[in-house]
């Protein structure tokens, strides 16, 4: 008897570039770590916050900063895609209840917003760019800005 499932590698051949990326950021909200290995090239060239930089440290970084703030929330605010290049304007929050960044726990709500772009191929993404106040998330992590001091990311309709 045949079957006719398809592994998670065929599905994700078929997704189109938008669907790809609408499904590694909805990981952030699940099992990333899982996410980078299904969406995310191993030979990725990674263009971060602070210059190009290597698949690995994204990946411990953001599972590091997802463990480290309790009610933490993935929010994609925008999508769009033209060819094989997706933007994602983002943005995520939460209480800061472990270390980060070798910065221990405030109990401060924090959160940082962003804009990335990611270039797919083949069901993966192959480059990724971002950006975003990673300065300020700092800040607010360390107890150097004032409480509820940070305007809300801008909603467009």
């Amino acid at each position: 008897m045949a079957t006719t499932s398809q592994s998670s590698e065929d599905v994700r051949d078929h997704m189109s570039p938008k669907e790809v990326a609408a499904a590694f950021y909805a990981t952030y909200n699940g099992d990333l770590a899982v996410g980078f290995e299904r969406y995310i090239a191993k030979d990725l060239v990674l263009h971060g916050f602070d210059g190009p930089n290597q698949r690995d440290v994204w990946i411990d970084g953001d599972v590091e900063l997802t463990k480290s703030l309790s009610n933490y929330r993935m929010e994609v605010y925008d999508q769009f895609a033209e060819g094989d290049k997706v933007v994602t304007r983002w943005g995520f929050s939460g209480i800061h209840t472990g270390t980060i960044l070798g910065i221990p726990a405030s109990g401060r709500e924090v959160r940082l917003t962003g804009i990335s772009i990611d270039r797919v191929v083949d069901g993966q993404s192959v480059e990724h760019w971002s950006d975003g106040n990673f300065g300020r998330f700092l800040q607010e992590i360390s107890g150097e800005t004032p409480a509820g001091g940070r305007a809300a990311p801008v909603q467009h309709e």
